[in-house]
């Protein structure tokens, strides 16, 4: 083979990857905190927030108040949902979709997503 040709065909498969990568992820600006900011005017300063972010649930352990809103944000381009405790309770999340719940019992949550089964959270709910 041609060393231009190979050259061409090995900027072609990087292209390729990062557009694949691009597909997956690379999301915008999260919460690492679990708390909005008030970036999003669709979602209070100061609720709790789980982000869909790098392909995880940002933060991965989240305590709320029985009776409280919490807000679930997709901020990449890859489809998520929001599965509590196995079953999916948002339907598909694209690209900035915002879903919300209120969790009405105290106990623990298991927060997966359908299409990412290593997106894992936490959420501990406790008396209001």
């Amino acid at each position: 083979m041609h060393p231009l040709t190979r050259l061409a065909l090995l900027a072609a498969l990087a292209l390729a990857a990062a557009a694949a990568l691009a597909a997956c992820g690379g999301g915008s600006s999260s919460s690492s905190t679990g708390v909005a900011d008030g970036s999003d005017s669709r979602i209070p300063a100061g609720a709790p927030l789980i982000d869909q972010d790098k392909l995880q649930f940002i933060p991965g352990q989240l305590t709320v108040k029985a009776g409280e809103t919490v807000y679930f944000k997709n901020s990449e381009t890859a489809l998520h949902t929001v599965n509590i405790d196995g079953k999916n309770v948002s339907g598909n999340m694209k690209k900035n979709d915002v879903f919300t719940w209120v969790f009405q019992q105290p106990g623990s949550y298991k927060i997966t997503c359908d299409y990412h089964p290593q997106m894992k959270a936490t959420i501990t709910v406790t008396e209001s």
